[in-house]
């Protein structure tokens, strides 16, 4: 008796034990997945802008799957076999690495059979995924970019200001802009000029502008618009424009320059409101915190948000074609990126705003290729550039991304957006100035593709070729219109990338043509 109790105990026991390990087996282990996965997704969408340069896809699968890396040079893109493709860990998806061309659609192609499942079954078709840029929107950004084209600033003309003016030696380019240098850009092909002007350094001491000043910059203003071209007519160098730390850490300043800067733009607005909209006002220039250019604080942007609120509505409220001109804004120093990040467009009853940037990318090759010793630190671009004698990681492909987000955010939502300044300084060397001319002319049809048109900076530095320096921005003679430096050969180049509607002129034809070191 005492041994069957024993026995059955032990049955228990063992069942027990059984029924234990079944528990745990269901909690601990899934059943292995079997049969052949099936393609989900792939990232990006086929809707997104696939742009010049690496990329990488995701495809996924409704189960982990299996690859072998061999097998990633049968994977295409536009023919070519991938750079990699790997699935990372246990996972669903493979992870594709590619290059991307100049073509308007890219074409990824996975040959049936190479994607496996868990056991061994081979996903058996082909996996064919297009992304196409869409040509830009027919809406009132692209119409603006069309109206305003390719478009020249006269710098260094009424946008003197300090010791320039209390010295009484006049404008900082020597110059005296009228019909004949303004006939001679409209028949170059430009369409557009801007006339940075400081105004503050011509105010008396209860903030009115000179009237003698008023009518100087009237009668060039007038000047160019007799010869056809739209102008745009700003606020440059002005007391504020360094000013904005100082605005947004005490209220006094900030009311002192808010006042300032409504009190300026109501002044400037009535003397122009009668013009047609062949006028276009743009509130700031380059407006920044000291020397810091690099970006500001949460209270200085918001500070200029501000301040661009207020010149929109000084200017409005002056009625007359005011009432609906359309006016310019910037962010942080006008810089591409922050106006990204932090621009909040005023409210415009008119809803005629646009938005204004400024772009020198990169900076070392067109802003300061020449060093303390005087030799080009910076001499070449792109992808034939020497590493040694380049900025890294500027090349085509960061061009054309750099100017595709303004694209997104702006002129496919319908905001027209403009390159107020843009450039590229004369080199020492003359292989330098290949690849300055080859940096001109891509960065022009970059822009172009983007939707938005373009404003050379020029400082009638008449001397750019004859002597090294960083400030030889210079194309046309301020006084007389005719060529300077290169002017002659890299203008007609400008104005075709950033005008022509030859659908064949694409970047691949740019690229061909880049020079190589010598």
């Amino acid at each position: 008796m005492k041994l069957n109790n024993i026995i059955k105990l032990m049955s228990f026991a063992a069942v027990a034990l059984i029924a234990t390990a079944c528990s745990d087996t269901d909690a601990q282990y899934t059943i292995p997945e079997v049969g052949a996965p099936e393609f989900v997704a792939a990232t990006p969408e086929s809707d997104a802008d696939l742009l010049f340069g690496e990329q990488t896809f995701t495809v996924t699968f409704d189960k982990n799957i299996g690859f072998a890396t061999k097998n990633a040079s049968q994977i295409t893109l536009n023919g070519v076999p991938v750079k990699s493709a790997l699935v990372l860990g246990a996972s669903p998806s493979l992870t594709i690495t590619a290059d991307v061309d100049f073509s308007k659609t890219q074409t990824l192609v996975i040959p049936a059979g190479l994607i496996l499942g868990p056991q061994g079954d081979a996903y058996d078709q082909e996996i064919k995924l297009t992304w196409t840029l869409d040509d830009l929107p027919s809406n009132t950004a692209v119409a603006m970019t069309q109206k305003l084209g390719w478009g020249w600033n006269l710098g260094n003309h009424f946008d003197t200001s300090g010791d320039a003016i209390s010295q009484g030696w006049g404008y900082w380019d020597r110059a005296t802009p009228g019909a004949e240098l303004f006939n001679s850009l409209a028949k170059a092909g430009a369409k557009t000029v801007r006339i940075p002007t400081t105004w503050t350094d011509h105010m008396n001491d209860n903030s009115v502008i000179s009237a003698d000043y008023l009518n100087e910059v009237a009668g060039v203003v007038d000047a160019a618009i007799a010869a056809g071209l739209n102008v745009i007519l700003n606020t440059h160098h002005d007391s504020f424009e360094t000013n904005l730390g100082n605005a947004a850490d005490n209220a006094d300043v900030a009311k002192s320059d808010s006042a300032l800067i409504s009190t300026l733009w109501t002044q400037v607005a009535n003397k122009f409101k009668s013009y047609g909209d062949q006028l276009i006002f743009e509130t700031f220039n380059e407006v920044h915190a000291g020397d810091n250019w690099g970006g500001g604080t949460a209270e200085q942007y918001d500070m200029l948000n501000k301040w661009n609120q207020y010149a929109v509505d000084a200017i409005r409220a002056t009625g007359g074609n005011n009432a609906t001109r359309w006016i310019g804004v910037s962010g942080y120093a006008a810089s591409l990126d922050l106006t990204l990040d932090h621009l909040v467009l005023p409210t415009d009853p008119a809803n005629r705003i646009m938005v204004a940037v400024h772009c020198y990318d990169p900076y070392g090759f067109c802003l300061v290729p020449v060093g303390a010793d005087g030799t080009e630190t910076y001499s070449s671009w792109g992808h034939n550039a020497d590493p040694a004698f380049s900025v890294p990681d500027a090349n085509e492909e960061y061009v054309i991304k750099l100017l595709f987000k303004l694209r997104k955010k702006y002129i496919e939502q319908g905001i027209p957006c403009y390159l107020g300044e843009y450039g590229c300084v004369v080199h020492t060397t003359d292989n330098a100035n290949a690849f300055r001319k080859y940096y001109l002319e891509f960065f022009c049809r970059a822009a172009y593709m983007a939707g938005i048109p373009m404003l050379v900076w020029d400082n009638n530095s008449v001397s750019c070729g004859t002597v090294n320096g960083n400030e030889c921005s210079s194309y046309f003679d301020h006084s007389t219109g005719t060529f300077v430096a290169d002017g002659a050969e890299v203008v007609p180049v400008m104005i075709k990338a950033c005008t022509s509607t030859d659908s064949s002129y694409w970047f691949d034809t740019i690229w061909s043509k880049s020079p190589t070191v010598k």
